[in-house]
């Protein structure tokens, strides 16, 4: 081997080098977006304010006036088709207790046990003067 053959066999060697060297910076700028990504996604969502809470509760009641007119159908699918996080919110600035963390069947299972409860609490159960002996 000659000198001039080393050299192109070192110039192709760095040639490989640069290329492994690149393709581990973009693997390194892939994993760091990735991290960034889940990072974001992991943020706490911001407290509800009070006129949010008040426009929640307002949309409560005109859900549960809907729900009581017999539309108990339109109203669930128009609860099933929300947004998880936005779900969540609803059923938070209406005293229900969830968290973050509660999945969406669990916060429609709750909503919907509110609007029974509501409904059973406006009815109002029969006393014992109503019930014949």
């Amino acid at each position: 081997m000659n000198i001039d053959d080393l050299r192109l066999e070192i110039s192709r060697l760095h040639e490989k080098l640069d290329r492994v060297l690149a393709l581990l910076d973009a693997k390194n700028a892939a994993a760091q977006k990735k991290a960034a990504d889940r990072k974001a996604k992991q943020e706490r969502p911001q407290p509800l304010t009070e006129e949010e809470i008040k426009q929640q509760q307002k949309r409560f009641q005109e859900l549960f006036s809907r729900w009581m007119n017999g539309f108990e159908v339109e109203v669930q699918t128009e609860l099933e088709a929300a947004d998880a996080d936005a779900l969540r919110r609803f059923a938070d600035a209406n005293n229900l207790n969830i968290t973050t963390k509660t999945p969406k069947t669990k916060a429609l299972q709750l909503i919907a046990a509110r609007f029974r409860e509501k409904r059973q609490l406006m009815q109002g159960l029969p006393s014992r003067r109503d019930v014949d002996i």
